[in-house]
């Protein structure tokens, strides 16, 4: 138990250290639910209580509920053409469809915080290792870009990261009084920032217009309550999670040896490095070479 709550602070460049769950403190991949995927807990970054599943592997395609220090809520991960515990579910949603990949959180803020100062993004505690050639590198920054608007992106560092605003990179937002909050495997979740107030108020301000404004860390005139169940979602056509690689339409990328053995993750957190929520998404792939970094 130890070895999985371990932790090594790293400066970066926001406010917070970083910690990562690393990959001695996984079971074996025999013991993978959804082998060769393993969905996680960051328990060094985030103090989490998950009931059932502890410290163990999370569902893919059900939802789970969640809570730490700052957020009470429930997630969702789909990840195509994975082992889901909801194959049907997953064939569903995703039939027709590009995205690849979705991720859901649902629940409630336990302080009110402004919506400028919640990210979200990937964080990594080791520099990135051989990296495409540098137009390659920016294509990929640049599709980065195009899906959370505002992203800042820093790869050539000791602890690189990609960080951008919770409220403009979302692909649907929506607060609703506790009772009304949608259920999070529908096939469509529909946007309404009417809560936030101000020119949300009306409710018809488009998912894209929000995106631009809220993108902007400028905007902070607007405010996550306590009181409203809040939706976040978030999907894309271009990390494919069951081969751990970057699909840029003329070329792919595997990212395991790039990543130099690290997972991606599915975060929340404060820009004062408080985090919400922090979930990582492991690949069998990234075993041999987080041994090798260690």
């Amino acid at each position: 138990m130890s070895s999985l709550m371990k932790r090594t602070p790293l400066k970066k460049l926001s406010s917070g250290a970083v910690f990562a769950r690393e990959a001695y403190s996984l079971p074996s991949v025999d013991e993978w639910p959804h082998r060769p995927l393993f969905v996680c807990i960051n328990t060094p970054a985030c103090k989490t209580e998950v009931p059932k599943y502890g410290l163990g592997a999370l569902p893919i395609g059900v939802p789970f509920h969640f809570e730490s220090e700052w957020f009470k809520g429930t997630c969702l991960i789909r990840l195509k053409g994975s082992q889901s515990n909801d194959l049907k579910g997953d064939e569903e949603y995703f039939q027709g469809r590009k995205r690849i990949f979705q991720s859901v959180i649902q629940g409630c803020f336990k302080e009110r915080v402004n919506v400028a100062d919640v990210l979200t993004g990937h964080e990594f505690i080791r520099p990135l290792k051989n990296l495409p050639h540098p137009w390659v590198l920016k294509t990929a920054t640049n599709f980065i870009g195009k899906v959370s608007p505002g992203a800042k992106i820093e790869a050539h560092t000791d602890q690189p990261f990609v960080e951008a605003i919770l409220g403009g990179s979302s692909q649907v937002i929506r607060g609703d009084m506790p009772g009304q909050e949608p259920n999070i495997t529908s096939r469509d979740l529909i946007e309404d920032c009417s809560v936030l107030g101000g020119v949300f108020s009306d409710g018809k301000v488009t998912a894209s217009k929000r995106k631009r404004m809220l993108s902007n860390p400028k905007t902070n005139q607007y405010s996550f309550d306590t009181e409203s169940v809040y939706t976040f979602e978030f999907y894309q056509n271009l990390f494919d999670a069951t081969t751990y690689s970057l699909d840029l339409g003329f070329t792919k990328i595997g990212c395991s040896h790039i990543l130099n053995g690290q997972p991606i993750q599915w975060l929340g957190k404060l820009r004062d490095g408080r985090y919400l929520w922090n979930f990582q998404i492991w690949h069998e792939k990234l075993l041999k070479v987080a041994s090798q970094a260690r």
